[in-house]
C-alpha cells in the first residue's frame, strides 16, 4: 500500500521503479516521525567479488525523502 506524503514527489518519482519509490517513502515518514538521518536503515553492501550493489540507490533514495521532508518543513509532533 502507498504512502501518500504532504511534500511534492521529484519530478521522475513516477518513473522509479516501486521499491525505489518505497525507499525514498520510507525517508520522508522517518523525518515525519522525527528520527535522525543517521537511523537510515540501508547498509551499503557489496557482491562477493567487491563491486557495488543496488544498496547506494535505496540508501541515496531514503536520504533523499528524509532532506524532502526536511526541506518542504513538514514535522509532525509524534503522539500529540
Amino acid at each position: 500500500m502507498a504512502v501518500t506524503l504532504p511534500i511534492p514527489e521529484p519530478s521522475s518519482f513516477r518513473s522509479w521503479n516501486r521499491s525505489l519509490q518505497g525507499a525514498y517513502r520510507k525517508g520522508a515518514v522517518a523525518r515525519l516521525e522525527g528520527r535522525k538521518i543517521t537511523d537510515c536503515p540501508y547498509e551499503d553492501k557489496r557482491k562477493d567479488d567487491g563491486r557495488l550493489s543496488w544498496s547506494r540507490s535505496y540508501i541515496t533514495a531514503w536520504t533523499d525523502g528524509y532532506r524532502d521532508a526536511e526541506k518542504h518543513q513538514v514535522i509532525h509532533p509524534v503522539n500529540c
